[in-house]
């Protein structure tokens, strides 16, 4: 073989070598460009779920010191709110924030809750209807003030979002205390007559009980 086609050979595979070098390389950045991509947006998302539950914690937070301040909040997805980092209060709109250069809006509201049963059964997304019974003896749909649907939602660049929904409960709130047992047995029995108070000074039905010789307290007698 002549050395002019050994050259020429040579030649062709450097260059095909570098034609075939080029596009490894160029899938193999491309490849690096999409996994950086991806954990970046992985790493986004992390970041929001974290940003999400620290609200959500923050709330549960005033559910359990004060439920008032949760439940007479305005109610439904038009009304937002937010922990204030400065006041530490339950503050109305949309808040802010900054992660690593990323910018975050997050922001949760609150919504009724009906139960089945009167109020005191499963938790249903039906309508309420009248309850003509006292709770638990009825199966109309009532609303259950002592449970509020919390939902937090972050948005991001993008048009991204991301949501969590809880169901809070008013469970280590002091709700009632009463210190006057001297009208006796029966407080089952509530009053149904419009305008008569259901708060009163008796106590359930019950045997052994001494409520006469000290007035406003209960005595637990030997049986």
């Amino acid at each position: 073989m002549a050395k002019s086609n050994i050259k020429g050979q040579s030649l062709i595979e450097i260059l095909i070598a570098l034609a075939i070098g080029g596009i490894l390389i160029a899938g193999a950045a491309g490849a690096i460009a999409l996994l950086l991509k991806n954990n970046l947006e992985t790493k986004t998302i992390q970041t929001a779920v974290y940003l999400a539950q620290e609200l959500a914690d923050n709330v549960n937070v005033f559910a359990e010191s004060d439920w008032h301040k949760i439940y007479d909040l305005s109610k439904g997805s038009a009304n937002h709110y937010y922990v204030s980092s400065s006041t530490r209060e339950i503050t109305g709109g949309d808040e802010p924030v900054s992660i690593e250069g990323k910018s975050f809006t997050r922001y949760f509201y609150v919504e009724n809750v009906n139960r089945e049963n009167c109020g005191v059964g499963d938790i249903t997304e039906n309508a309420a209807t009248a309850c003509s019974s006292w709770p638990g003896d009825d199966n109309a749909i009532t609303e259950d003030p002592s449970t509020q649907k919390l939902t937090v939602k972050i948005e991001w660049q993008g048009g991204r979002n991301l949501s969590e929904t809880k169901y809070l409960t008013r469970s280590r709130n002091l709700s009632f205390q009463q210190t006057d047992w001297s009208a006796g047995a029966n407080q089952e029995n509530f009053p149904t007559s419009t305008g008569a108070s259901l708060v009163n000074n008796k106590f359930a039905s019950s045997t052994g009980i001494d409520y006469s010789t000290s007035t406003g307290s209960i005595i637990i007698q030997g049986l």
